[in-house]
């Protein structure tokens, strides 16, 4: 085929996902006026409100000005938390933090009135360009290289040390992830491999696809939804041209996909190989719709039946797969899901047996569901869960084996939806005691105001 007849095909091809989009709603998102927001939309379109707040969604040119303060303000604040983690990693995750409130209209992103001011274009690169204006070491290209690193020394120190008895968790470099509490701490290797591998399968979407046939009612007897989505690699710049802003907020089809992939914008998940920035990125894409899995609950469950050993493990998982949406080099599957299948496949060559079952990973999945019974709106961030709330004592992994051992607890509020603790760990008791594991009901320490 000639070098035409190869263009008429793409462009063909390209416009059949372009009416897709329309068809399904807009994957792009649209302004009010009906324009792709991608595309330069109004740059003050006033949506649907938000705690009788209106919603303002603006667009970054236009708003140079305004956008950086409230970045430059947004990430001044959360570096002024109290974090288990010191200055120069929380450089590394907190910008994608901004990004978020960024796009949602959180934190400092809002006007004078409280209403919130959204900028779905938003993104870690464009969010780091303003912040190296007042923090020129936060340049794009070394951020995503520090978060790599982080990444990458996970990596390769659980998987030399597979054949030890009691692993570190720390290297010449200091505690993995930089996170204090693990400063020191050694682990059964055996149980944190076990927290670790059932935390990389947890978000995947094939596993969670089978946890819903396999298990399709909760608690209470009745059918319950559980919403998942993959990531994807993606050219960067054949994506921008697409105009998709969110391709997480509705779900895509095999059609919608395999389209993107034959037009080039998204890479063929069979190419296993390592892609790098910034030529390539990763992008999440929703399949299902529906509430995902709660980590606080998945992190519980696995400290009250496996110990606080393997409770580590599956909280260093969800470190790396916070990390791994914005690195300098990454893999299709991401790093996550690639070290638990790793970790499994060398221990069924040691010890003729997986490290976890398939069912055990499946029940996991059921539990710490959302929508499971008693329902939750909680899913702490890698960052909440290495930040001690206001009133606590501890940072809220901490917090959470605390109440497993029974401990007396801090009468805080977990996560971005500000769920009371006594509310949470009522519904996580609930939960454990359904399955046959039971929790002391926790006291709490009085507070002043």
């Amino acid at each position: 085929m000639g070098k035409k007849g190869r263009f008429r095909k793409s462009r063909r091809a390209a416009e059949r996902v372009l009416d897709i989009l329309d068809r399904l709603g807009g994957r792009a998102g649209k302004s009010s006026d009906g324009k792709r927001s991608g595309r330069r939309d109004a740059h003050d379109g006033r949506g649907r409100e938000r705690n009788g707040r209106p919603l303002h969604y603006l667009t970054i040119r236009g708003n140079e000005t305004l956008f950086h303060k409230l970045c430059h303000d947004d990430f001044a604040y959360l570096m002024s938390q109290r974090f288990d983690a010191p200055a120069d990693v929380l450089r590394l995750l907190l910008p994608q933090s901004v990004v978020g409130r960024a796009q949602n209209g959180h934190g400092w992103f809002t006007d004078e009135y409280g209403s919130p001011l959204i900028f779905r274009e938003a993104t870690f690169d464009r969010v780091l360009t303003e912040l190296e204006k007042s923090w020129p070491d936060m340049r794009g290209d070394e951020v995503r290289a520090g978060r790599s690193r982080l990444v990458e020394t996970v990596r390769d120190h659980v998987l030399s040390n597979l054949d030890t008895r009691v692993m570190s968790l720390e290297t010449a470099d200091g505690p993995l992830m930089g996170v204090d509490f693990l400063r020191g701490v050694e682990v059964d290797t055996r149980d944190f491999l076990r927290g670790l591998v059932l935390a990389g399968f947890m978000d995947d979407e094939a596993h969670r696809r089978m946890t819903v046939a396999w298990r399709g009612r909760n608690f209470a007897g009745d059918p319950y939804v559980l919403g998942g989505g993959e990531i994807r690699i993606v050219d960067r710049q054949l994506f921008r041209m697409t105009g998709i802003v969110d391709p997480g907020r509705d779900p895509w089809d095999d059609e919608t996909l395999g389209e993107l992939e034959r037009i080039g914008v998204v890479m063929p998940e069979t190419e296993d190989r390592e892609w790098a920035f910034p030529r390539y990125d990763q992008a999440y894409f929703r399949r299902r719709r529906g509430e995902g899995v709660c980590d606080d609950l998945a992190m519980i469950r696995i400290g009250a039946e496996h110990g606080y050993d393997a409770m580590l493990g599956a909280f260093l998982m969800d470190a790396i797969d916070t990390y791994d949406k914005h690195l300098a080099r990454f893999t299709s599957k991401g790093v996550d899901l690639a070290l638990a299948e790793t970790v499994q496949e060398l221990w069924r060559e040691r010890t003729d047996a997986p490290l976890v079952s398939g069912e055990e990973i499946l029940d996991l999945i059921w539990f710490a569901a959302k929508n499971n019974t008693p329902q939750t709106s909680l899913s702490s961030s890698h960052r909440r869960l290495i930040q001690t709330e206001s009133r606590g004592r501890v940072p809220t992994l901490r917090h959470h084996w605390k109440f497993i051992m029974g401990e007396t607890l801090d009468d805080v509020k977990l996560g971005f939806a500000r769920v009371p603790a006594r509310e949470f760990y009522a519904m996580a008791r609930t939960r454990l005691h359904t399955i046959g594991c039971d929790v002391s009901e926790p006291d709490f320490r009085r507070t002043r105001g």
